[in-house]
């Protein structure tokens, strides 16, 4: 069980991102993948590497978030000789070492201004100019980009170039966040179940009926990675098959948090007095549910009958965040 070039999933969500894929590879584009952490964006960013006819030059993997600042110029850009102290050489930067090739440029958000402004030039005029010289070097290199972050609140608050935004999208892939398509679950446990057991050289036979359960109960905040984290862990632990208490040594609580009944029926908690504000009752009611669902906001926007973005905006609203 290989997937589509690593990406397992025949969930229809997984149906159209592949399509996608194809697409972006066919067009030879800029693409920008969006999806939560975890969600599997740099596979995503090989795929379409693979697919397309650049497929024998080099593909260059860049955690824009690892590179501090002060070294971003040179890292994705190059430097020529003696363009500061520590410059010995000429180096090239990444964006040349993928002449011809494919970048991917992981945590695009996290780009300096700066920066910014010189990959806009290379994706314009196909051009880079190393720190400490003025000689543009022409450069066809492919751009992929992504994101696990709202990238127009970051051009709102003028951390992010808006005319980037827009090169860099020319096409964009949402990647669904695992609890978006768990008809893929039971898919993803076979596959690294056997991948685990090879690894460990353990026969492991299969997962029980109520640690599938649980599988599928559970929100996967970290999505793929922290399934196959999961996954990996209890196969270690298990004998020959993979159980609720196998599965828990990772995930302690994985158990539906359910809300507290008697607390909430309890009128004691919903006394205030006649001068108590609307906007008092609210957050009141809200660090109750909070308190009684154990910070899971997801829960809390649950029990309370609003959607997440309303509780984050509120929780701010209030200072509960």
């Amino acid at each position: 069980m290989n997937g589509f070039y690593g990406m397992i999933g025949n969930s229809p969500q997984m149906q159209r991102v592949y399509k996608d894929i194809e697409i972006a590879a066919k067009a030879d584009i800029p693409v920008l993948i969006q999806g939560e952490t975890g969600t599997g964006k740099e596979l995503a960013s090989r795929a379409i590497h693979e697919c397309s006819s650049r497929i024998n030059a080099p593909f260059v993997p860049v955690n824009c978030a690892a590179i501090p600042r002060e070294l971003a110029e040179s890292e994705l850009f190059g430097h020529e000789k003696g363009a500061f102290t520590s410059a010995h050489r000429d180096r090239q930067g990444k964006i040349e070492l993928a002449n011809k090739g494919s970048i991917f440029l992981d945590e695009i958000g996290d780009m300096d201004i700066f920066s910014q402004a010189k990959l806009l030039r290379v994706l314009e005029e196909g051009t880079i100019t190393r720190v400490g010289s003025e000689k543009p070097i022409s450069i066809n290199t492919r751009v992929i980009s992504a994101t696990n972050k709202q990238l127009t609140d970051k051009i709102q608050k003028k951390s992010f170039r808006e005319d980037l935004y827009y090169r860099l999208s020319t096409f964009q892939i949402n990647l669904p966040a695992l609890r978006e398509r768990k008809s893929d679950i039971s898919f993803l446990a076979e596959y690294f179940l056997i991948r685990a057991g090879e690894q460990f050289k353990k026969k492991v036979t299969g997962i029980c009926s109520m640690a599938m359960e649980r599988l599928m109960e559970y929100s996967w905040p970290g999505n793929v990675r922290e399934f196959k984290n999961v996954i990996t862990r209890a196969v270690i632990s298990c004998k020959e098959i993979i159980t609720v208490d196998d599965i828990s040594i990772s995930l302690p609580s994985i158990d539906k948090i359910k809300p507290d009944v008697t607390v909430m029926q309890d009128p004691q908690w919903l006394s205030f007095s006649s001068e108590t504000s609307l906007n008092e009752m609210e957050k009141e009611a809200i660090k109750k549910m909070l308190c009684n669902n154990q910070g899971n906001k997801r829960k809390t926007a649950e029990v309370l009958g609003i959607g997440r973005s309303s509780l984050y905006w509120k929780l701010k609203k209030y200072g509960l965040s």
